[in-house]
């Protein structure tokens, strides 16, 4: 259990780096930016989709590290291939939960690490986009 414990604050502290780093820097260069609004937010979405699907490959490596570590493995099989743990990890971290695919063992604490950690990180970057619409709006009075 405690490796599985130190998988899961080791993913949200990293993908929280990221996703801070990432959005705070773009942020900063699209406001100084002379480019218009609609570009501005295909900038920002493109950042966004491209640093979640980073944030979901951390987690879906860290379900390797943990089924390496016997910590835990998922059913159906045995073994998942490469393809079916980031699958698992994109469904998990956007919150989906097909249910075609589940942890056992100690990497259900991880599964669900992952959830919450991926709806807060999505709400951080709904919120970017919140900010600047509303800095759009702000510069149009």
């Amino acid at each position: 259990m405690a490796e599985a414990a130190l998988l899961c604050i080791g993913l949200i502290v990293a993908t929280g780096i990221i996703h801070y780093r990432v959005l705070t820097a773009t942020h900063r260069c699209l406001i100084r930016s002379g480019h218009p609004i609609q570009r501005r937010l295909l900038i920002v979405l493109v950042v966004i989709m491209v640093t979640h699907i980073l944030e979901v490959l951390l987690y879906a490596v860290g379900y390797g590290i943990g089924q390496a570590l016997n910590v835990g493995g998922f059913s159906p099989g045995p073994r998942l291939s490469a393809m079916e743990v980031v699958y698992f990890s994109l469904v998990t971290y956007t919150s989906l939960g097909l249910g075609d695919i589940f942890p056992q063992g100690h990497l259900r604490l991880m599964a669900g690490a992952e959830a919450l950690n991926g709806f807060l990180l999505i709400s951080c970057s709904a919120s970017l986009l919140f900010i600047l619409m509303n800095h759009e709006k702000e510069k149009l009075r």
